[in-house]
């Protein structure tokens, strides 16, 4: 490995920035690895940025909160190496892990850090959505996703920018990210990790941001696997009109307008899904 570029997202996050950047320094100067820190400041209104310049870090200022996924955007282009790692600011995510990613990274386009270790400090409130959510990324990517949205995970620049367009500006990057490598056959690889209570106060809305990664998810799949979505749509519908066609032969009597609705509906569906399936394979070529 030529080397890596460290990025770490930070928005008001003065209480744990700097233990975070100590350790991390720490343990890839111990790896032997080249590598650079960029700190991406999104809009603070607290002491981050001057804490990050008493360091050997690069800090990047942004002059209004944009969003976490707008901040590793970001640091993806100032970046120097292919390899990029990203890692929270919170101290939530153990840097004692980072060289058993490295290891993996030579042969995987992405390495994520999931939280299935022995300790991890999930917010129950986070809990049922978020298995929810890799339910459904489960499905749409036709792969079990051990964790679908860890901040700490490692990934080529080449691999990430052809997707840069359609990842979002919010928490979600890192959902996007995983749907997308996965739906295009990238090889991606899960190491267990710790996962530990944060430092300072979370900025994650449960009901917005639930939404937001559920739509977000779909969305992509309709990008880069549209038959996930179409054909399980245009089957109920076409379902729901044979089985009230059947109660309408059977029992008799008019009504057929919904059935007809229900069964061209149907057909409809499945039509746009091959329309769209194909338009995605002509795309990829």
């Amino acid at each position: 490995m030529n080397g890596i570029s460290v990025i770490i997202p930070a928005y008001n996050e003065e209480a744990g920035i700097g233990g975070v950047l100590g350790e991390v320094e720490a343990v890839l100067k111990n790896t032997g690895v080249d590598f650079e820190i960029i700190v991406v400041d999104d809009g603070s209104t607290d002491r981050t940025a001057e804490i990050v310049r008493g360091t050997g870090a690069v800090l990047v200022e942004q002059p209004a909160n944009r969003g976490y996924g707008a901040a590793l955007k970001t640091g993806i282009g100032r970046a120097r190496y292919d390899r990029v790692l990203i890692v929270d600011a919170d101290g939530t995510y153990p840097p004692e892990a980072i060289p058993r990613l490295l290891a993996a990274a030579e042969d995987y386009d992405m390495v994520v850090g999931a939280r299935t270790g022995e300790n991890v400090a999930i917010p129950p409130f986070r809990r049922f959505p978020k298995w929810l959510l890799k339910k459904l990324a489960d499905y749409l990517t036709g792969m079990k996703i051990p964790d679908l949205n860890s901040g700490l995970r490692i990934f080529r620049k080449e691999a990430t920018e052809k997707f840069l367009p359609i990842l979002p500006d919010g928490f979600s990057f890192t959902t996007t990210i995983t749907v997308a490598f996965l739906c295009n056959s990238r090889p991606v690889r899960y190491v267990p990790i710790d996962y530990h209570k944060r430092s300072g106060r979370s900025k994650f809305r449960p009901l917005q941001d639930t939404f937001n990664l559920l739509t977000l998810i779909i969305r992509t799949s309709l990008y880069f696997n549209p038959l996930k979505i179409f054909v399980p749509a245009g089957c109920v519908l076409l379902a729901l009109g044979l089985v009230l066609l059947t109660y309408r032969l059977i029992a008799g009597g008019g009504g057929m307008v919904t059935t007809v609705v229900l069964l061209m509906a149907g057909l409809q569906v499945l039509a746009l899904g091959l329309l769209a399936d194909l338009i995605d394979k002509r795309s990829a070529r």
